[in-house]
């Protein structure tokens, strides 16, 4: 099977690491957040002060985007798993159903033909060398993750642990349909397209994160809202909040839901029409609001809860 990859944020002489892997093991990543390509770039000019990356990103509809080179140490799960995996590689998220299919396919035919290329076995998980997900190197060497599987693939798009393991060992001809598609929840947040490398990321104690910041245009998956420093921010991984303000959603909510919600007054009782899901407000300042919690204000005496936000974490 052929593969076109894109080389454009490959790794230079001097870059990265120059030690040699053994031959154990391929791991398999999810990027937890939207856009293979901006996450390829993101390794490529932050490999350094980050010190993390794998070798190959792949999505954006089935693309795949060479960052470290194969057979040298990547810097993506742990010392022994770096120095015993010729091939790391992450799968980028995305909310389109066509999107995904194309994504799967290639990652798991991928992930077999460097298997195959390094004499390593097409079994996932199981006791000796063979494909790893990152959830297996950290029950059993070094780690907490959870990824791919129980924090995208199988929450998102249904693929379980054993259809991931039945592809692994068989590879997949036709695209995989997912189980599960997108209307109106959306809890997928946008950083802006600002001229400047990366924005800075807070803490919920309302400090800001030295080493995780983040790229323009990049997507995240948010698990919800909490107000930090007078402004509502999104929660996109352990005690890592960015502000509502660098994102797409600056200064407007969108219904987070496939049905009606209502808005409430200062007083918490609910006020109006209800709002169709998928619907777009404006909003002048956040406001905690008696016995309904901290509210968009959308309208005069009109607060949208911020449960009812897209970003929120709600998952319908």
């Amino acid at each position: 099977m052929n593969f076109n990859i894109d080389n454009t944020f490959a790794l230079g002489t001097y870059e990265g690491s120059s030690v040699r892997t053994a031959n154990k093991f391929i791991v398999l990543h999810e990027t937890t957040n939207i856009g293979a390509k901006a996450n390829a770039s993101y390794f490529k000019n932050n490999w350094a002060t980050t010190q993390t990356y794998v070798q190959y990103v792949i999505g954006d509809g089935g693309k795949i985007y060479q960052v470290g080179a194969d057979g040298y140490q990547a810097w993506g799960a742990g010392s022994y798993a770096n120095a015993n995996s010729p091939v790391q590689i992450e799968l980028a998220r995305t909310t389109d159903k066509t999107t995904f299919k194309k994504d799967y396919a290639t990652f798991v035919n991928f992930a077999r033909a460097k298997a195959q290329e390094f004499s390593i076995p097409t079994t996932l998980d199981a006791y000796g060398n063979g494909v790893k997900t990152h959830k297996w190197i950290s029950d059993n060497i070094w780690g907490s993750h959870t990824d791919p599987v129980q924090s995208y693939l199988e929450p998102f798009w249904g693929i379980t642990q054993e259809q991931l393991a039945k592809d692994i060992a068989n590879g997949i001809s036709e695209p995989v349909a997912p189980k599960k598609t997108f209307t109106n929840i959306n809890n997928v947040v946008t950083v802006l397209n600002g001229n400047i490398k990366g924005y800075t990321t807070y803490k919920k104690d309302g400090s800001a994160n030295p080493t995780t910041n983040i790229a323009p245009n990049t997507g995240w998956i948010s698990a919800g809202i909490e107000m930090i420093n007078g402004e509502p921010h999104y929660l996109i991984g352990g005690n890592i909040y960015i502000p509502q303000a660098i994102t797409t959603f600056k200064g407007k909510a969108l219904i987070n839901s496939d049905i009606p919600v209502h808005a409430v007054n200062l007083k918490g009782e609910v006020v109006g029409a209800n709002l169709n899901g998928g619907s777009a407000w404006k909003y002048a300042t956040v406001v905690n609001v008696p016995k309904v919690g901290y509210c968009y204000k959308i309208a005069t005496d009109m607060y949208l809860p911020l449960k009812y936000a897209q970003g929120s974490g709600y998952k319908g």
